[in-house]
């Protein structure tokens, strides 16, 4: 309203020292006070608390929490269905509409860019900058524009500019010790494996399977244990590629040992408690509930299984009987 600090000091009946520290963040208004404040400046004591403020975060925040959760789950449809429902209550929302262009990128990937460009314009926030960005470079390839894709990812920062890998530097004891297990370690076991997957069309048969057997190799050096089901979801769909790519070069013996090791990490996996204390050196830090897997009640058996008997790989195989020594391990 324009006015010193002597003028509200004068109506309020403080000093204006006492007004100069509230300013200055050094002491608060005396909570007999915040009535007179409120109606001076013809607001609520919960606007001039900033309670709203605090409402529409927590409100927001459960948003994005359930927006996680479809998409660890991938329910694409419900994840949508969320993000839009939220931004009928807040529809400038960053956070929210972040995630309506990271919904939206397969399904509408010119609106996604749109989107994402909108955010960009008027966002301050990095970390919202950074994924909006990281969207963008999706909704530039999924709509035909691979160039436009390419010189929107070399705008992203590098792995040393991250959040993850500058945390490292800074944190300590157990907080840091979680920060890597976290989000360090899982991190470089999983980009291992997945880069494993994307170099395979280079490769020859034999070299691929070389490759996904380096992935296993990897998992079992950083996750020393078998009670870790990311762990064992990943072996397990090495080991389901491998038998795939022996059966589609005549190596049936071959695909046989890898379908048997396939199906016991499948095994192992469904048969761990819903939270898992894992012993592993590097996987220790806290209990890992296994709801934040792709479905909360992830069972291996039954998807590898469905692939057994219906993938066209194993149809030269169904009526042997090795294949059904693996099927009836399965089912006991």
């Amino acid at each position: 309203m324009n006015l010193s600090q002597e003028v509200l000091a004068e109506r309020l009946g403080v000093s204006f020292q006492a007004v100069s520290k509230w300013e200055r963040n050094e002491t608060y208004p005396d909570v007999t006070l915040l009535p007179a404040i409120a109606n001076f400046f013809h607001i609520s004591v919960d606007e001039l608390l900033g309670t709203h403020e605090i409402n529409e975060a927590e409100e927001i925040n459960a948003i994005v929490a359930k927006c996680h959760e479809h998409d660890t789950h991938y329910e694409g449809k419900k994840l949508i269905e969320t993000v839009e429902e939220g931004l009928k209550k807040f529809p400038n929302n960053f956070k929210l509409l972040s995630w309506y262009a990271y919904a939206i990128q397969n399904k509408n990937p010119e609106k996604c860019v749109e989107t994402c460009k909108y955010i960009l314009d008027n966002c301050t926030d990095q970390s919202v900058r950074n994924w909006t960005q990281s969207n963008l470079c999706y909704g530039y390839f999924k709509s035909g524009n691979r160039d436009k894709a390419i010189e929107c990812a070399r705008q992203l920062p590098g792995y040393y500019d991250t959040w993850e890998e500058s945390l490292r530097h800074f944190l300590d004891g157990d907080e840091l010790k979680q920060h890597i297990q976290d989000h360090i370690v899982i991190t470089l076991a999983y980009e291992f494996w997945y880069s494993m997957y994307k170099l395979t069309k280079f490769y020859s048969p034999a070299e691929q399977i070389k490759l996904f057997e380096k992935s296993n190799a990897v998992y079992d050096v950083i996750y020393e244990t078998d009670d870790i089901p990311f762990k064992l979801s990943r072996k397990m769909y090495n080991y389901q590629v491998m038998a795939e790519i022996c059966l589609e070069n005549g190596m049936a013996e071959d695909a046989f040992e890898y379908m048997r090791a396939a199906a016991e990490c499948a095994m192992v996996h469904d048969n761990l408690p819903q939270v898992v204390n894992s012993e592993a050196l590097l996987f220790n830090c806290h209990p890992y509930d296994r709801q934040w897997e792709r479905k909360a009640d992830l069972k291996l058996c039954e998807e590898l299984m469905h692939d057994f008997e219906t993938d066209e790989d194993y149809s030269l195989i169904r009526e042997t009987d090795e294949y059904n020594e693996i099927v009836k391990m399965m089912k006991q």
